[in-house]
């Protein structure tokens, strides 16, 4: 189900089925890296993805964010749009300009999050190739139907 952006998620890539990130490829789990500068809601967003069973790693910035993807890589990264030292935007263009891919070889997917969505339009965050964005804190359920849709897409790519 397509919200849009006024609603809680907004999916780039189309339909996929519901559930089809979380079967396991290569016998482990899908790995969330989280990038929020708030606690609270970086929080509050890897209880909802633990619940669902993802592997969730949280870090505090851009920089981090870099960091972590070179060390361990991700299937999915979820970050804040606001951020201090490092905007979601820069980030998204600084991974997609380094062709990072995910930790099973397909495209990376990449997630906006941020209370504030409504001035962002669809050409926007395709132009930023960025595969769904979320309204925080978000319904749960949107959300991780977004996470779900994204990886279903990304690994038939």
């Amino acid at each position: 189900m397509d919200r849009g952006l006024t609603g809680h998620t907004r999916s780039l890539r189309g339909a996929a089925p519901a559930g089809a990130a979380l079967r396991k490829a290569s016998g482990r789990r899908a790995r969330v890296l989280l990038v929020d500068h708030l606690g609270s809601p970086r929080s509050v967003l890897a209880a909802v993805l633990r619940g669902a069973g993802y592997h969730v790693v949280l870090v505090a910035s851009g920089p981090a964010a870099l960091t972590e993807l070179e060390r361990q890589g991700a299937d999915v990264l979820l970050t804040d749009l606001y951020m201090p030292e490092m905007t979601g935007w820069d980030l998204t263009r600084l991974v997609r300009a380094r062709g990072v891919a995910s930790t099973r070889g397909w495209p990376l997917c990449v997630g906006l999050d941020s209370a504030v969505l409504s001035g962002v339009s669809r050409a926007q965050l395709a132009r930023a190739r960025v595969d769904f964005a979320i309204t925080k804190p978000g319904d749960p359920e949107a959300i991780l139907e977004a996470v779900e849709r994204a990886l279903a897409w990304a690994s038939v790519a």
